[in-house]
């Protein structure tokens, strides 16, 4: 029997589960773009399709991060898996600031936080889904 003051496991945000999140996506990502490398460099693939690929590697590591969160949370999954797609935006960002040596498009990166948002909300529900 629970005391009244006791909460349960779900009723708030897991931190580490989020940043566990953060760490599978990004290394989800680390290598889906390694595999992508080497596929563009043996195939005949157009770079023209790389912006389409790296959307997609960027949507697949929100998506595995929020399924990771929500799986470790063991609930919330759609407050777990956006926690992670804001944290994974957020270390993009912090990434971007220091790699990029021009100014940062305010759409580009409105269109990350998209991707990262959705994803890691997906994966969040389907983390809790398949638990």
């Amino acid at each position: 029997m629970p005391f009244k003051n006791e909460i349960p496991k779900a009723s708030s945000l897991s931190w580490p589960a989020v940043g566990r999140g953060i760490l599978v996506a990004v290394s989800t990502m680390l290598i889906l773009a390694v595999l992508a490398t080497l596929i563009f460099y043996v195939s005949n693939l157009s770079e023209r399709f790389l912006p389409w690929t790296a959307a997609f590697i960027l949507f697949l590591g929100a998506v595995t991060g929020g399924w990771s969160a929500a799986c470790r949370a063991g609930g919330k999954g759609l407050i777990h898996g956006s926690a992670v797609g804001v944290g994974l935006f957020l270390v993009l960002w912090i990434v971007a600031a220091f790699a990029v040596t021009g100014p940062l498009s305010l759409l580009g990166l409105a269109g990350k936080l998209v991707v990262t948002l959705t994803g890691g909300a997906l994966g969040g529900i389907l983390g809790v889904g398949t638990e």
